[in-house]
């Protein structure tokens, strides 16, 4: 799990920073631990830092306005 050497979070924060990254890496089809998802998990924690009176969905909304940056091109 790429958050879970985030210790400073809560752990209701943490959980739910987690649920968003795995949205996120199931809906690009990113493997969790390549380099794109480890650039996803940094995205979803500065994000969550910048506010984190968001919610679980406009942290997601959030994330997904960035969608393009984690999506694999194919060929």
């Amino acid at each position: 799990m790429p958050f879970s050497n985030f210790h400073f979070l809560a752990p209701e924060d943490l959980a739910m920073c987690q649920r968003v990254f795995d949205r996120i890496c199931a809906d690009a089809s990113l493997h969790p631990t390549s380099i794109d998802a480890e650039m996803l998990a940094s995205t979803v924690l500065t994000v969550f830092q910048l506010d984190p009176s968001k919610t679980e969905a406009e942290l997601l909304g959030s994330i997904r306005d960035r969608r393009n940056d984690f999506e694999k091109l194919t060929g």
